[in-house]
């Protein structure tokens, strides 16, 4: 939650494991200890004193313990339907699950229409390699994720190279509200890091030529709050 989830005073993995008992296939014991019913959780003091363990309910249980790769079909679901695409496979490959990215996911109309907006270039360094007439490594990367109602419409796009594709949907770099690139200070490394992030920070993107398809304010406003880890 700490690395992936929105940047947070307090992280509480105690929500969710206590709000999915009402989903179905989830169960608690010694929950009948604690102060509170319902979905309300408890506080986490009382999880912890009263022993209070969750996990799946018998019949689930056995169901994924038989068919192992069900979980891993569970977790690309959850994952396609929170994370962008260009984080989903390292999520998946820190818990240990064996997935594969969903060519479905990615519309190629988007990738055009942000493309064309900011001229084959990325936003941030200027990366526009070409093979022949086919761009290399640029992508078009939503702000607002889609997986959280973000429209794949240009405001809502920058033109990004793979490396700060990866490192918008990470959260290792944002915009602030002038436009302006901010790096979060949980980046690091040697001189290469140095160029392609350090470098730029506090300098403005650049912006496409027509500015009805400049980034839209409140899906930049979204990404710092809830993608961006800290500033710089």
């Amino acid at each position: 939650m700490e690395r992936y989830g929105p940047q947070r005073r307090e992280q509480r993995p105690d929500m969710p494991f206590w709000r999915l008992k009402g989903d179905g296939f989830w169960e608690l014991q010694n929950a009948e200890f604690c102060s509170t019913s319902g979905s309300r959780q408890p506080p986490k003091r009382e999880l912890i004193e009263y022993n209070v363990a969750g996990g799946f309910d018998t019949v689930n249980f056995a169901l994924v313990t038989k068919k192992r790769k069900l979980i891993d079909t569970l977790a690309q679901q959850i994952l396609e339907a929170h994370f962008p695409t260009s984080i989903q496979e390292d999520i998946a490959d820190e818990m240990g699950f064996d997935i594969r990215t969903s060519l479905r996911q990615r519309d190629p109309k988007f990738r055009q229409a942000v493309l064309r907006a900011y001229n084959y270039q990325c936003a941030v360094c200027g990366f526009n390699m070409r093979h022949d007439n086919a761009p290399i490594a640029l992508e078009a990367a939503h702000i607002r994720w889609k997986q959280h109602h973000g429209p794949c419409e240009v405001p809502n796009g920058l033109a990004l190279c793979a490396i700060h594709h990866k490192a918008f949907d990470r959260g290792s770099i944002g915009l602030d509200e002038n436009m302006r690139v901010v790096v979060s200070d949980a980046v690091n490394g040697g001189g290469v890091v140095q160029r392609l992030f350090w470098d730029f920070a506090g300098k403005e993107i650049a912006l496409p030529p027509v500015k009805e398809n400049y980034p839209g304010e409140r899906f930049v406003e979204w990404h710092r709050k809830e993608v961006f880890r800290g500033g710089h």
